[in-house]
């Protein structure tokens, strides 16, 4: 098969994971911290859901804790790029993308 002729879902440059996990985060402008849960992450960005409502171009700092000692949190710089509310749950959907990955 050639470059191509991949299917729709194979066309991305980096694999979606489906994961579910607590985050915290702050916007770049501000110090109080709110919580949400990552539920897709890739290299390029990630899904996260959460009661705080956020706007299209917001840039926050996101935290994805470690699983083990082995392993540093993820420490990453974002953008907003999409919001979906999710009104019975009172809850949105953020699709963010990753703009700079922090050194632990």
């Amino acid at each position: 098969m050639s470059l191509t002729e991949r299917s729709y879902e194979e066309k991305r440059n980096f694999i979606r994971m489906k994961v579910d996990t607590m985050v915290s985060f702050t916007r770049a402008d501000s110090k109080e911290r709110y919580e949400g849960r990552c539920r897709n992450l890739s290299g390029a960005g990630m899904l996260l859901e959460t009661e705080k409502k956020l706007q299209l171009g917001d840039r926050l700092r996101v935290t994805v804790p470690s699983e083990g000692p082995d392993f540093s949190p993820l420490d990453a710089m974002v953008e907003v790029v999409r919001v979906d509310a999710i009104p019975n749950l009172h809850k949105f959907m953020c699709g963010v993308v990753i703009r700079k990955l922090s050194e632990q």
